[in-house]
C-alpha cells in the first residue's frame, strides 16, 4: 500500500469467527485482511513487544500526538466505507498467514501482513499509530471472546 492511510477499522465477524481489518486511503482504495485467532495472537505479541520498547501503554497513551488524535475523535469516528472506489487486493480481502516486521531507528514499526501466496499490505506505524492499532486489535479480540487479551492497562481508559 503506497497511498496515504485515511482510516483503520478492526471488527469481529461472528459468522466467520475472524477479525476483519479494513483500511482505506485518501485516494479511495480499501484493503481488507482477515485475521484468525492464531494470527491475532501472533500479531498482539509483535505489537505488544514494540509498545514495551517505547515505555509501555501508559507512555504511548500520554504523548501529545496521541492525546491530539483522541481529541479529534480518532476512536469514535465511524469507518467511511462509502468513500471506497477500489479494492486493490480484492473486495473479499485475504486471509493473513505471515507477519514480517522490523523497527526503524526512529521508532516506527514496519509491519508486513501477507497471505499464504500473493501480495499483502505494509503498515508503517509510528508510536501514536502503533498505540491506536493496538487498541483497535485489542477491542476486536475482546469482541471475539477468544481470551487473547489481558485485563491490564490495555483495557483501561487512558484518554
Amino acid at each position: 500500500m503506497t497511498n496515504q492511510l485515511h482510516q483503520l477499522n478492526i471488527n469481529y465477524v461472528p459468522v466467520e469467527d475472524r477479525l476483519m481489518l479494513r483500511m482505506n486511503t485518501n485516494s479511495g482504495d480499501e484493503f481488507r485482511v482477515w485475521f484468525t485467532r492464531r494470527f491475532c495472537g501472533l500479531l498482539l505479541e509483535v505489537v505488544t513487544k514494540e509498545i514495551d520498547k517505547h515505555g509501555g501503554i501508559p507512555t504511548l497513551a500520554s504523548t501529545s500526538e496521541t492525546k491530539k488524535m483522541f481529541k479529534q475523535g480518532a476512536m469514535e469516528k465511524p469507518y467511511e466505507a462509502e468513500k471506497t472506489t477500489n479494492y486493490p487486493l480484492g473486495e473479499a480481502g485475504f486471509l493473513a498467514a505471515k507477519i514480517n516486521y522490523k523497527s526503524t531507528e526512529e521508532g516506527t514499526l514496519m509491519l508486513e501482513i501477507l497471505p499464504e501466496k500473493g501480495k499483502g499490505i505494509n503498515l508503517n506505524l509510528n508510536k501514536t499509530l502503533l498505540f491506536m492499532f493496538y487498541n483497535l486489535l485489542n477491542q476486536g479480540c475482546s469482541q471475539s471472546g477468544w481470551n487473547l487479551t489481558e485485563d491490564s492497562a490495555a483495557g483501561q481508559n487512558v484518554h
